[in-house]
């Protein structure tokens, strides 16, 4: 039994221990932790089943009663049923002593029950649900009860927490399904027992009317809506059967609605809930459906009536987020934003069956006058909705028209099915079958017969549209206007507006815009809000409309500077803002029209920016710093998008200007950071285009010198020598002075520049390189002073590859080219980072093929400047990071794939046969220290060795016989073999490496990573080459070294026949790598086996 006998009861003091938890939860925060995880091992517990019954039977605390039912929740959707005895009655029983509450142990009793019959047999559900139904019927006190049984049953069937088989949820619901009219009846009559109940009975109803979704038929007919090519619809079978429009409960929840304005705000929402489920069970317009679909719409067209008049005057000024008008209209707004997808359903049906009685010679049908009156009122309702000064509110508005233009570009969302085998993760676009169709032309042409019935309504969208997007006038007068929360409604708008354009077209929302420019400049004050509704609109739609082709841009781009920009107030930034973001999406404009570029340009440089730092802040705190973004954002987007037409207006005069003014905004520290780096961008992207290479040289130096001057202070302080790696950060949030990261972004500004003209004279040196070096020891002392600030000097690293990478025509011979490199590895010495081996990895690719002799022997230097120390530390016990580790052996591999750097430093470097020695040592070592961990370095490192060897193969010259790369191979080849190293000879070493790495591989699931491929890479490397010998003959003693109980899983035969297969399949480096593979999963199975024999 469920109670006393069900299971052999704990210790006599257990339920006492359970009480003592219960309340420390609530009361002993010190130790809640301990207090929950030991009542969440005893709700596990078998003999929890005789201590809940206890608890569940006595007078107790409301917190006692509610775990013990939870209790009965946990392990009923856990399966863990009791042995023997009714379940149900016994959960009716203790249902009994809660019908008046408390609310929350009433509503765990109630879940337990409903997943207590999950678990019973499918042919048990209707017996069980009638007598629930019954029992929970007979006695007023009992109807709460009754209610919320009602209400839970449609949330359990669907409720994967319960651990039943998706079948059985299946056949439950169903089940359910096929008893609706007598729940139906049930809610009924409960809901007349008194207002308390008739919510709650509505809102079961709701409930069960969402359940109908179960019915497998609909299920499948919803399917196959979403697949279909010749416009599948469906309909619940209560909808196709006719007649729920006339249920008394719809109907009450009709009437509500259309009474929303004085009915009690709770029966509201629940008869919303009702219409809301109710216009959800169908998307055809057959009588039936239409019935329903027209009552739901009438409904809230006559709740519209009453209420929105109220709302009057909102429509400029807010509204109170929380007061009982915002509450009343959000349960109608609700249902507006729900039947947009219904209003253009219903409106192309409407038109489509007038078109056809016409075309028949016959009167339009007898409903459709009413239905047009209805439909259109909708519209109104959902037009007043988007302008509401009420974010909330206005998104329910603006959700009706994405729902009408989803449905006509047939781009609606299917929801998840709870009762599918699979769970469906979020919604997925679908497509509703409305007209749908895979032949493209018949989608075209339904689309275009769609397009002269919602033209009309969707321009009275766009001008709904545009009046919500209007700032108020006087922001900081607004008491209910959330700035933040605003823009983002905004962009919501900017979609609807965007997506509109398929309807309406773009020319004519821009016309429209026009038009209403017009009437608000000729007015006076000129309404700034106004112009910022208009920009708002041409953003959003500009990029929808061919460049160039109307007038109404121009002129606004026109009127920009002679606008009436404010200086106080929060107005002042929003103006602004404004003003920045039509620039920003006109810059393509701008850029081939040079008049109106100039003519912004000097907007930009004498009056736009230089007002921004003076305005007043918002009152957000992140509206200024937004405003100086936008702002900034736009002036290096024209700066970008027109540097070929600025470098040559006003005969090649007009470029000094703008740079000049531009250097003097980025040196004014009342900016932010990012917005001055901007800027620092759009001078780069002017002066990149200059054909004239002393100006550009010239003009940079200028601005470089400007950038020096802030520095002034900070080398003032800073000690006779540098602190080197004692050298802490200083500033308070820990990230280097701005003023040294704009210094090396004006020096790196310039470094994107095009391909020079043959035409022109080839100049002696870079400018970019120039300027570099005429300015070195300003940028050695911003380096040397502070490698302390990682980000400061991986800048620094980024600002040299790109100088050199666009200059390397001329960076070999500059002066400046090696002290760049060796200022990076003093760095690097200081504070080691992987970026500095970033940095001059890139650097070999860029010079390694420039056939230059001393160039080479720089390159050799610095890669063994930066390498050396890291396998020195492998062979000291005291490696540096993973992330440095692996870039310096990224680079090492870098350098030794070219063959002129590899014979350089194979021959001659002191370094590399320490290097090698270090690294064979360190290889297994790390893979089996902590292969996650050390993954990269030892790929990194096995990339090293393969290049090596590679380079010791004839093969890899491919017949090329010239002396240099002969002399390459027997250099590579006496490395591995001949030369001897500190720890001894390279190849068998390295064989053993091997062997040790596919050990050490084993326990971490061989197939997951890439040390098992990258051992595969380098062994078949080997055997391919003039090595294939030793290593066939020292990869048998090899794995039999290997620790027990590895060393034996391959016998003597097995490890021949291993080698002989390898040797078979080196040409496939697929099947080699799978043979390897296999051979590490043959190490891990050993090791598991071992593991469970312990």
């Amino acid at each position: 039994r469920l109670g006393p006998g069900g299971g052999r009861l704990m210790a006599a003091d257990a339920k006492a221990q359970v009480l003592v938890h219960i309340h420390g939860l609530h009361k002993d925060f010190a130790n809640t932790q301990a207090h929950s995880d030991w009542l969440q091992h005893f709700q596990q517990a078998t003999q929890a089943w005789g201590i809940v019954h206890e608890l569940l039977s006595e007078a107790n605390d409301e917190v006692v009663h509610y775990f013990a039912a939870h209790t009965l929740v946990t392990k009923l959707q856990a399966g863990h049923l009791p042995s023997s005895g009714s379940i149900s009655q016994e959960l009716l029983r203790y249902l009994a002593n809660f019908w008046r509450g408390p609310a929350a142990v009433r509503r765990q009793l109630v879940v337990a029950l409903i997943d207590s019959a999950l678990w019973q047999a499918p042919e048990q559900d209707g017996h069980w649900l009638a007598e629930c139904i019954k029992q929970l019927s007979e006695r007023v006190e009992a109807i709460s009860c009754l209610l919320e049984f009602l209400a839970a049953i449609p949330e359990e069937a669907a409720n994967r927490k319960v651990v039943v088989a998706a079948q059985r949820r299946t056949v439950f619901a169903t089940n359910m399904l096929q008893h609706s009219g007598h729940v139906f009846e049930a809610l009924c009559k409960a809901s007349v027992t008194n207002e308390q109940c008739n919510v709650g009975a509505l809102h079961a109803f709701a409930r069960w009317l969402h359940l109908q979704h179960a019915d497998p038929a609909l299920r499948a007919m919803k399917k196959a809506t979403a697949k279909a090519t010749t416009g599948t619809r469906f309909s619940a079978d209560v909808v196709a059967k006719g007649g729920l429009h006339e249920h008394p409960l719809v109907q009450q929840a009709a009437q509500t609605i259309g009474a929303i304005a004085k009915a009690p705000l709770e029966l509201c929402r629940a008869c919303g809930d009702v219409l809301s489920e109710a216009q959800g069970l169908t998307n055809e317009a057959t009588p039936q459906a239409r019935a329903v679909l027209l009552l739901v719409v009438q409904a809230v067209v006559e709740g519209s009536r009453q209420l929105l008049p109220m709302t009057r005057a909102n429509l400029e000024m807010w509204m109170d987020q929380d007061g009982e008008l915002a509450a009343r209209a959000a349960v109608l707004g609700r249902l507006v934003g729900e039947l947009g997808a219904i209003f253009c359903r219903l409106t192309v049906a409407d038109h489509a069956q007038a078109a056809a009685a016409t075309a028949n010679g016959q009167p339009p049908p007898s409903n459709g006058a009413a239905s047009e009156a209805a439909l259109n009122a909708l519209s109104e309702a959902a037009l007043h909705f988007c302008a509401l000064r009420h974010t909330d509110l206005a998104k329910c508005g603006l959700d009706f028209w994405y729902a009408v233009l989803a449905q006509h570009l047939v781009a609606t969302t299917e929801e998840d099915d709870p009762f599918d085998e699979e769970v469906q993760i979020g919604g997925k676009i679908g497509t509703d079958g409305w007209g749908q169709s895979r032949d493209q032309e018949a989608e075209q042409q339904r689309r275009a017969e769609e397009v002269p019935i919602l033209a009309p309504h969707m321009k009275r969208m766009v001008q709904a549209h545009w009046q919500a997007v209007r700032y108020p006038a006087e922001p900081e007068r607004e008491a209910y206007f959330d700035w933040d929360e605003f823009v983002r409604f905004r962009e919501l708008c900017s979609i609807n507006i965007t997506e509109a354009c398929l309807v309406v077209t773009p020319r004519w929302i821009i016309d429209h815009i026009g038009t209403l420019l017009e009437q608000i400049c000729s007015t006076q004050p000129i309404a700034w809000q106004d112009i910022d509704a208009c920009v708002f609109v041409l953003t959003g739609v500009a990029s929808r409309a061919p460049a160039g082709q109307d007038t109404v841009i121009p002129k606004l781009i026109e009127l920009l500077p002679s606008l009436p920009y404010h200086t106080e107030g929060f107005k002042a930034l929003l103006f602004r803002n404004a003003a920045s973001r039509l620039i920003l999406f006109t810059s393509g404009y701008l850029a081939l029209n040079p008049e109106p570029c100039k003519q912004i340009l000097r907007f930009l440089t004498v009056q736009h920016l230089p007002a921004i730092p003076a305005l007043p802040p918002g009152p957000d705190k992140d509206a200024k710093k937004y405003c100086e973004a936008i702002a900034c954002d736009a002036m290096k987007m024209v700066m970008t998008a027109a540097r070929k037409g600025i470098v040559t207006a006003d005969n090649g005069t007009l470029w000094r200007d703008v740079i000049s003014a531009v250097i003097t905004l980025v040196a004014d520290p009342r900016y932010n950071v990012d917005c001055r780096a901007q800027l620092v961008f759009g001078i780069g992207q002017v002066l990149s285009v200059l054909e004239n290479w002393d100006e550009l040289e010239q003009m940079l130096s200028i601005f470089v010198a400007r950038m020096e001057e802030p520095l002034g202070p900070i080398f003032a302080a800073l000690p006779a020598e540098p602190l080197g790696s004692r050298a802490q950060k200083t500033t308070s949030d820990g990230k280097a002075p701005l003023e040294l990261k704009l210094y090396i972004a004006a020096v790196s500004s310039v470094y994107n520049m095009p391909p020079r003209s043959e035409a022109l004279p080839r100049p002696d040196h870079h400018p970019v390189l120039a300027v570099v070096e005429k300015h070195f020891a300003t940028i050695e002392r911003v380096c040397i002073h502070h490698t302390q600030y990682d980000e400061l000097m991986e800048q620094v690293c980024l600002a040299f590859s790109y100088i050199l990478g666009f200059s390397r025509a001329y960076a070999a011979s500059s002066p400046v080219f090696v002290p760049m490199m060796k200022l990076m590895a003093r760095c690097c010495e200081y504070h080691p980072q992987p970026f500095y081996m970033g940095l001059v990895r890139s650097v070999i690719g860029f010079f390694a093929a420039a056939g230059s002799a001393q160039l080479d022997s720089i390159l050799v230097d610095l890669t063994g400047l930066f390498v050396a120390p890291v396998a020195r530390s492998f062979s000291m016990g005291c490696p540096l990071t993973p992330p440095i580790n692996t870039a310096s052996y990224e680079m090492l591999a870098e350098a030794l794939r070219h063959w002129n750097l590899a014979l350089l430093a194979i021959r001659n470097a002191a370094w590399l046969p320490e290097t090698l020695d270090a690294t064979i040592d360190a290889l297994p070592r790390l893979c089996e220290d902590n292969q996650v961990v050390h993954e990269r370095t030892i790929c990194a490192m096995m990339r090293f060795l393969r290049n090596v060897l590679l380079w010791a193969d004839p093969s890899t010259c491919k017949g090329d016989t010239s002396p240099e790369l002969l002399e390459l191979q027997r250099q590579a080849q006496a490395i591995i073999v001949e030369r001897p190293l500190a720890r001894g000879v390279a190849l068998p070493r390295l064989v053993e490496a091997l062997a040790r790495l596919l050990a050490a591989a084993a326990p971490n699931g061989p197939a997951k990573g890439e040390v098992v491929p990258g051992v595969a890479e380098v062994l078949r490397t080997l055997l391919m080459g003039p090595f294939e010998y030793q290593a066939s003959g020292g990869l048998p003693a090899a794995l039999r070294a290997l620790p027990s109980p590895l060393g034996g899983v391959l016998a003597e035969p097995e490890q021949q026949r291993l080698v002989q297969q390898l040797k078979m399949e080196k040409a496939d480096s697929r099947r080699f790598t799978r043979t390897v593979l296999g051979v590490a999963e043959q190490f891990a199975v050993t090791l598991k086996r071992a593991q469970f024999g312990a």
